[in-house]
């Protein structure tokens, strides 16, 4: 119950409804060291972006997609929808 109530409460306070899963959640202890290391995920050409931003709207973990380093913003939380994939209009993205 005490979970229920923290993440809702989280979710309230920073307007984030995946707040539980960022912030209390014990799995992400483990998950977070090993997405950043991953060799899955989303990469930016960034010869090709002519940053229109289209990528950046639709996300839905802000991740900053349109950079290809590992110290993007928020690039641990990347859920791999590729759904910026799909929203690129020069591919840039992969």
């Amino acid at each position: 119950a005490f979970y229920y109530i923290a993440g809702i409460a989280l979710a309230y306070i920073f307007k984030d409804n995946r707040a539980f899963c960022k912030y209390l959640c014990p799995i992400t202890v483990f998950l977070k060291p090993m997405s950043y290391y991953s060799l899955l995920r989303v990469h930016c050409d960034e010869s090709k972006c002519v940053h229109c931003n289209k990528c950046l709207k639709v996300c839905q973990m802000n991740v900053e997609v349109n950079k290809e380093s590992r110290k993007r913003k928020n690039g641990t939380d990347c859920i791999l929808c590729y759904e910026c994939t799909k929203e690129c209009p020069v591919k840039a993205l992969h």
